[in-house]
């Protein structure tokens, strides 16, 4: 994890609307590539988890956004997304609810700049798009792992 606090960089939001945030710090991904973790997007996080996932208990979890990307289990590409989104995936143990989870960081690409647009749970413990005819495409998987365990 690096400090690029007093950095900023230019975020499109889904909307297409441009929006400057400060860096609060990047992460080198599972295949060292940068990500970086805004102000606006931790914000984002933690209204999407209070309001509208209601899993406010992966709030505590934040400081471990670096792991989850840093040493994902396995990354795909969103396909319902415009090949803008990749989805990190991680099996962590959650203290607090006394069980394993696999929790989802989402990252977006625009200009070539990777950015943390959002993290939550993946409740079925599968990744996005296991259930379609044409299987998400797989970017990265963790060599100890087999795909089939995220219902690929």
């Amino acid at each position: 994890m690096n400090d690029d606090a007093s950095t900023f960089i230019t975020i499109v939001d889904n909307s297409g609307r441009a929006k400057r945030q400060r860096i609060e710090y990047s992460i080198a991904d599972v295949q060292g590539e940068t990500i970086y973790v805004t102000d606006g997007g931790l914000r984002y996080i933690q209204d999407s988890l209070w309001a509208k996932k209601h899993q406010r208990f992966l709030l505590d979890e934040l400081d471990r956004l670096p792991d989850v990307i840093s040493q994902a289990d396995i990354v795909i590409w969103d396909s319902m997304a415009n090949d803008d989104t990749l989805l990190y995936y991680k099996q962590l143990y959650i203290e607090s609810q006394e069980q394993q989870w696999l929790v989802v960081a989402v990252v977006k690409i625009y200009q070539s700049i990777k950015f943390l647009y959002n993290f939550h749970l993946q409740e079925s413990g599968k990744v996005k798009g296991y259930h379609l005819d044409v299987l998400p495409e797989i970017w990265y998987l963790n060599p100890q792992l087999r795909k089939r365990i995220f219902g690929l």
